[in-house]
C-alpha cells in the first residue's frame, strides 16, 4: 500500500486503519528483529528505485514520499530498538522483552552486555547505552543507503543545504519550528526523549505516518541523518573509516570538487568523549590541508559534530568542566592552532563567522583554556599577553571588539556561540561560561539595539540582525529569565512598540520554553512564566483588534473603488457565499491557527506590518495550544488548569 502502488499519499494513507497497525508493527519487530527486518526493508527501497524507469516517475511526489515512508519506517524502528533498551536498564517506565538488568554476575550485581560510555544530558541522570554491534554487511549497507539518499536529495532549494551557511542558520531553526510536522528531526536534536520518554511507541508510528511538508528534500535528508544516528551508535568505527577515507580524497584530488556527503553526515553522528577525540585527531590532519572552500564545510561539520557530543553528552561535558580535563587527543591544540591561523589571516573583512563559532566550540572542549579566559576578561576587562595563553586571548579579543564602534559579524556571532554552549550547563551554577556569557550580554545587546547600527556585516553573506537578536534573546532568557525580561520587556510594551520587535520576543520566548520543557525546566522560573503568561494574552488581543481594524478600514476602501474584499485579513460577512467560489467566513484566530495546519512558508519577520501582526497571534496561539499553563500561570494554577 506504498504511495506509489496504491496511488495515495501519506496523509491518506495515515487515515487507514490496517495500514496504522502494520507500520506499528513493524516498528514493534525491530526490537528482536532488528537486522533481519532491516534487510527487508533496504530491499523493498531498491525495488521501488528499479521501479522508477523515467525521471518523470523518479521526481514524482507519489514516488519520492514512498521512499520517505520506508525511509521514516527504518528510522523509526531504529528508534523504537534504543528506546527499549534504556527500557531494559529501567531507564524509563516502558516494558522491554529482554529485561538486561535482572541479569546478575557472580557476585550478585547487575550487569548488562550494552556498552555504556559517559552520562547523558544536562544533569547527567543516567548512563549513554549504546545497541550492541550489526553484522558488518547489514552494517555498511545501512551507511551506504543513508548516504546515497542524503546526496542524491540535495537540491539547492533545500533548506538543510541553505542552513550549512550561517547567515540562514537560525532561519532554518525556526523555519523547523513552525513547518516541520514529523516527529523525525525533534527525535534527533532531542535524543533524552529516547532514553527517558515513556509510551513512545505511538508517538514513533504518527512520526512514520504524518503529512510531510513541501520540501520532500529536506524530509528525505532528515530520515537519512536519523538512520546514520543510529548507525554510528552502532558501528561507529564503519562511521569513522568512511569519514577518513572522504577526508583522504579531498586531500587526493587537487583541483576537483570533493564529495564531502560522508564528512557532512558527522552532524548526525552520536559520539561519546572517546569517539570525539578520534574526530579531532581525523580533521586535525586535513585542516590545514585542504582547499578554502573544502576547509569550510569541515568546520561547518566539526562545529555541528562538537554540539551533537554537548547537547547528548551533557552529563560528561559538565563532568569535563567540573573536573578540568580535555578530551584525550593530543591534536586538540594543532587544531585550536590552525582555525586561529585562518581568523588571523582575513582582517577586513573578518573571517566566516563558522571560524569564530568552531574556535568557541574548540574552547569549550578545553576547561583550562575557557577558565584563564575567564579570569583575564572578567578580572581584568581585557585578555592581557602576560600569563596567558593566545588561545584564551581569543575570547578576551572578542570582548574588546564588542565595545569597539564597528563590530563585525562575525564576532557577534562567535559570542553568541559562547551564550548558546552556556545553555546546556545551567545546572553547573557559576561555571566560568556563564560568568563570560555574563558579560557579553550587555555588549551584545548594545550592539544589536543600537539605531546607529554599528554592525558590520560579514560581506559574503550577511544575517538579519533581527535574527540575531533573537538567538540573543532565546539564550539569555535560558540563562536568567527574569534578568533578561526586565531588559527586554520595555522594549515590546507602550504604544510606540514596534511588531517586527514583539514578534522576535515572541520567537524567542518559545525557542526557551521549548529548550526548558525538554530539560524538565519550565517550573523553574515562576515569575518569568507569570510575566510571559500576561504579555502573550495582552498581545494577542492587542492585535487581533489592530488587525481587525486595519483589514476592516482596507476592505472599506476595496469596496468604494468597486473591487472585491479578496486581499483583506479580516472576517468576512456571515453567510458568505462559498458555493460562488467566496471562501466562508473566518476569523483572525482561525487564520493564524491555519498558517501551522497548512504548513505554509512564511518568513519569520515578514517585511509588512499586517503579517507580522498576523504571525505573532499564530505564534501565541501555537504556544499555548502546546503548553496551556501559558494561560493560567499564578495563583491557584493547578486548579485552574484542571478546569
Amino acid at each position: 500500500m506504498l504511495p506509489c502502488y496504491s496511488g495515495l499519499q501519506i496523509e491518506q494513507l495515515a487515515a487507514n486503519k490496517e495500514f496504522y497497525e502494520n507500520v506499528n508493527v513493524l516498528i514493534q519487530l525491530h526490537e528482536m528483529r532488528l537486522s533481519a527486518l532491516l534487510r527487508r526493508l533496504f530491499s523493498l527501497l531498491e525495488t521501488i528505485s528499479r521501479a522508477a524507469h523515467s525521471s518523470e516517475q523518479r521526481n514524482s511526489v507519489l514516488f519520492q514520499q514512498s521512499q520517505l515512508l520506508v525511509l521514516r519506517v527504518i528510522a523509526m524502528g531504529m528508534f523504537f530498538h534504543w528506546h527499549q533498551i534504556y527500557a531494559s536498564q529501567g531507564v524509563n517506565s516502558d516494558r522491554s522483552l529482554k529485561n538486561m538488568a535482572d541479569e546478575k554476575d557472580g557476585e550478585g550485581n547487575s550487569v548488562s552486555s550494552y556498552p555504556s560510555s559517559g552520562t547523558g544530558y544536562n544533569n547527567g541522570e543516567f548512563d549513554l547505552y549504546y545497541p550492541l554491534s550489526l553484522e558488518e554487511p547489514v552494517a555498511k549497507r545501512a551507511f551506504s543507503i543513508a548516504t546515497e539518499y542524503f546526496r542524491t536529495w540535495t537540491s539547492p532549494p533545500s533548506v538543510r543545504i541553505l542552513a550549512d551557511t550561517i547567515g540562514n542558520q537560525a532561519f532554518y531553526m525556526f523555519y523547523l519550528r513552525s513547518t516541520h510536522t514529523s516527529q523525525i528531526l525533534p527525535m534527533s536534536v532531542f535524543m533524552m526523549d529516547t532514553a527517558i520518554g515513556s509510551a513512545m511507541l505511538p508517538r514513533y508510528v504518527r512520526a512514520c505516518l504524518s503529512e510531510p511538508t513541501a520540501d520532500l528534500t529536506m524530509e528525505i535528508q532528515d530520515a537519512a541523518g536519523a538512520i546514520f544516528m543510529f548507525m554510528s551508535a552502532t558501528n561507529w568505527n564503519i562511521a569513522l573509516q568512511r569519514a577518513k577515507s572522504c577526508l583522504y580524497l579531498a586531500l587526493s584530488r587537487g583541483d576537483e570538487v570533493a564529495d564531502l556527503t560522508d564528512i557532512r553526515f558527522l552532524e548526525y553522528a552520536t559520539m561519546d568523549i572517546t569517539r570525539l577525540a578520534q574526530l579531532i585527531d581525523a580533521f586535525a590532519d586535513a585542516f590545514t590541508r585542504v582547499k578554502a572552500a573544502d576547509q569550510l564545510k569541515l568546520a561547518v561539520v566539526l562545529r555541528r559534530a562538537i554540539w551533537g557530543f554537548i547537547t547528548r553528552c551533557g552529563g560528561t561535558f559538565m563532568d569535563m568542566h567540573t573536573n578540568m580535563y580535555r578530551p584525550s587527543t593530543s591534536r586538540l591544540e594543532t587544531l585550536l592552532d590552525s582555525v586561529s591561523a585562518v581568523i588571523d589571516a582575513h582582517t577586513r573583512p573578518c573571517a566566516n563567522p563558522v571560524y569564530y563559532q568552531l574556535m568557541i566550540m574548540l574552547i569549550m572542549l578545553c576547561p583550562d583554556l575557557l577558565a584563564a579566559s575567564a579570569e583575564h576578561v572578567i578580572e581584568h576587562g581585557e585578555a592581557r599577553e602576560d600569563g596567558c595563553s593566545k588561545h584564551a586571548m581569543f575570547i578576551g579579543k572578542i570582548h574588546q571588539q564588542l565595545i569597539s564602534r564597528d563590530v563585525p559579524e562575525s564576532v557577534v556571532i562567535g559570542a553568541m556561540e559562547l551564550q548558546r554552549v552556556t545553555t546546556v550547563m545551567t545546572a553547573l551554577p557559576g561555571n566560568n561560561a556563564f560568568r563570560l556569557s555574563e558579560r557579553f550580554d550587555a555588549d551584545i545587546n548594545a550592539v544589536l539595539l543600537d539605531s546607529s547600527n554599528r554592525l558590520s556585516p560579514y560581506r559574503e553573506e550577511t544575517c538579519e540582525t533581527k535574527l540575531l537578536l533573537l538567538g540573543t534573546m532565546s539564550c539569555q532568557f535560558q540563562l536568567s529569565p527574569e534578568k533578561a525580561m526586565q531588559i527586554f520587556l520595555p522594549r515590546v510594551t507602550g504604544p510606540k512598540a514596534e511588531p517586527w520587535m514583539q514578534l522576535v520576543f515572541i520567537h524567542a520566548v518559545s525557542a526557551s520554553l521549548l529548550q526548558r520543557y525538554y530539560r524538565n525546566g519550565l517550573a523553574s522560573a515562576p515569575l518569568f512564566n507569570k510575566m510571559v503568561s500576561k504579555l502573550f494574552l495582552d498581545l494577542l488581543r492587542r492585535n487581533v483588534d489592530t488587525i481587525q481594524t486595519i483589514s476592516e478600514q482596507q476592505s472599506a476602501g476595496s469596496a468604494s473603488n468597486g473591487q472585491g474584499r479578496g486581499t483583506s485579513y479580516g472576517r468576512r460577512p456571515q453567510g458568505y457565499n462559498e458555493s460562488a467560489g467566496q471562501a466562508g467566513s473566518r476569523s483572525i484566530c482561525d487564520m493564524a491557527l491555519n498558517m501551522y495546519a497548512t504548513g505554509e512558508k512564511v518568513s519569520i519577520i515578514p517585511p509588512n506590518e499586517i503579517a507580522q501582526r498576523v504571525q505573532m497571534v499564530s505564534n501565541i496561539l501555537y504556544e499555548i495550544a502546546a503548553e496551556p499553563r501559558l494561560v493560567v500561570w499564578g495563583e491557584n494554577e493547578d486548579t485552574r488548569f484542571e478546569s
